[in-house]
C-alpha cells in the first residue's frame, strides 16, 4: 500500500523531503568535506585554497545531475557548512538533493571584509569561484558518476545573487540547466529594491526558481516579483514561491534553527531540480509546481492516503492565485491521476481536499 511520506528530520539531517518519493532502502549518502577545487588570491594578495563538500549516494551510479549550493552572508560572511548562524541549512539541503539522484557541492569562495559601491569586483570574483568549482566538477565526472552537461546552481541571499549572476552571465549560458535564488540579492542591501542580476536577462537566462519572504527588511521581495516578471517577459520558465510574513534568512528565528519551515523550502528546491535537469519521465508528485504546453497530459504520482480526493489546481499569474479544473478520487487501485491540459503556458499543481 502506498504510504505518506513525513518530513522526517534527523540531527543536522533530513531524512526525507514532504511530497517527494523515496525509495524504501535509501542508499547511505557520502560527504567529503574539505575537497579543494582551486586556488585563487584573495582581497589580501595572497594565494588561498577554494574548498566544497560533496554529498552523493553511495554506490556504482552514472549520469546524476549536479547542483552547485552558493551560501549566503553578503560575501563577507557565511560558510559552506554549518555555522551557528546559518544552522544546518547548507549540509541539510545537499543531503536531500543527494537522496534524490544528485550529486551536490557545497562551495565556499572568497569573501571580502566589507565591499562598497555595489560588490561588483567582489561578485566578480565569486562568479570566477563558481566557474573554477564547474570545471572542477567536470574534471571529476567519472569519479561522482555525474553527467556534467546537467548541473544547477543555487543559494541564499548573497549565495543567490551569486547563483543569479554565474547563471545569468552570456559566457556562462550553455553552463546551468537551472537557478534556484533564495531570498536572493546582489549589495546594496535594504529598503531599496536593488536587482539582483547585473547581467541583462535574456532568454537564454535558465529556468528559475526563486524563494522569498514576503517581508523582506534586507532583501525586499519585490526584487524577485521583478526577476520573476523580467524572466516571463522573455520566455524563460520560473517559479516563484512566496514565504507569507517571513524575513530574511526565515529557516533561523532568534538563533534556533526553524526545521519544518526548512524542510517546506528544501522541498520546492528539489522538485523544481528534478524538473530543470530533464528528470520529467517520472511524474509529478503531490504538491509540485510544473509548466506544460497546451494540450499535454499532467500526470500526478499520489504517494499519499489512499481513498482522497485530490484537486486538480492551475495557476495563470506566477502561482499566486489557484483555480480548481478538476477532482480525482484516489483509491488504492489507481496511484495515479492524469489530467488534460487545455491552456498554454499554465503552472498546475494537486493537492488533498479531503479527507484533511
Amino acid at each position: 500500500m502506498k504510504r505518506w511520506r513525513q518530513c522526517l528530520l534527523l540531527p543536522g539531517l533530513i531524512a526525507s523531503i514532504i511530497g517527494l518519493e523515496f525509495a524504501d532502502a535509501q542508499e547511505a549518502v557520502t560527504v567529503e568535506s574539505n575537497l579543494v577545487y582551486g586556488t585563487a588570491v584573495d582581497y589580501t594578495g595572497s594565494n588561498v585554497l577554494l574548498t566544497l563538500d560533496a554529498y552523493y549516494q553511495a554506490g556504482a551510479q552514472t549520469n546524476r545531475p549536479v547542483v552547485i549550493l552558493a551560501h549566503g552572508g553578503g560575501f563577507t560572511g557565511g560558510d559552506k557548512g554549518y555555522t551557528p548562524a546559518q544552522g544546518n541549512f547548507y549540509p541539510d539541503m545537499a543531503t536531500a538533493f543527494a537522496e534524490n539522484g544528485f550529486v551536490a557541492f557545497s562551495i565556499n569562495y572568497r569573501l571580502w571584509p566589507g565591499c562598497t559601491g555595489g560588490c561588483t569586483d567582489e561578485i566578480t570574483m565569486a562568479v570566477e569561484d563558481v566557474m573554477t568549482a564547474v570545471g572542477w566538477i567536470r574534471a571529476n565526472s567519472a569519479h561522482y558518476g555525474i553527467d556534467a552537461t546537467r548541473v544547477l546552481i543555487g543559494g541564499d541571499s548573497a549565495g543567490g545573487g551569486l547563483a543569479v549572476n554565474a547563471s545569468y552571465q552570456s559566457t556562462n549560458e550553455n553552463s546551468f540547466l537551472g537557478c534556484i535564488s533564495l531570498w536572493g540579492g546582489v549589495p546594496p542591501y535594504g529598503t531599496n529594491v536593488h536587482p539582483v542580476n547585473l547581467s541583462p536577462i535574456t532568454s537564454q537566462a535558465p529556468p528559475t526558481c526563486m524563494i522569498h519572504g514576503t517581508a523582506d527588511t534586507v532583501v525586499p521581495y519585490a526584487v524577485s516579483v521583478m526577476l520573476s516578471s523580467n524572466l516571463t517577459a522573455v520566455a524563460v520558465y520560473n517559479e516563484l514561491h512566496p514565504l507569507e510574513g517571513y524575513n530574511h534568512y526565515p529557516v533561523m528565528d532568534n538563533g534556533v534553527y526553524q526545521t519544518n519551515l526548512a524542510c517546506t523550502i528544501i522541498n520546492d528546491m528539489v522538485a523544481f531540480a528534478k524538473l530543470a535537469a530533464g528528470n520529467l519521465s517520472v511524474p509529478v508528485r503531490l504538491g509540485d509546481n510544473q509548466l506544460q504546453a497546451a494540450n499535454g497530459l499532467f500526470t500526478f504520482d499520489i504517494t499519499g492516503p489512499t481513498n482522497a480526493t485530490v484537486a486538480i489546481e492551475q495557476s495563470t499569474d506566477q502561482m499566486v492565485s489557484w483555480q480548481e479544473i478538476a477532482t480525482n478520487q484516489i483509491v488504492p487501485e489507481t496511484p495515479l491521476c492524469t489530467n488534460a491540459i487545455s491552456g498554454p503556458s499554465q503552472f498546475y499543481r494537486a493537492r488533498i481536499v479531503s479527507p484533511p
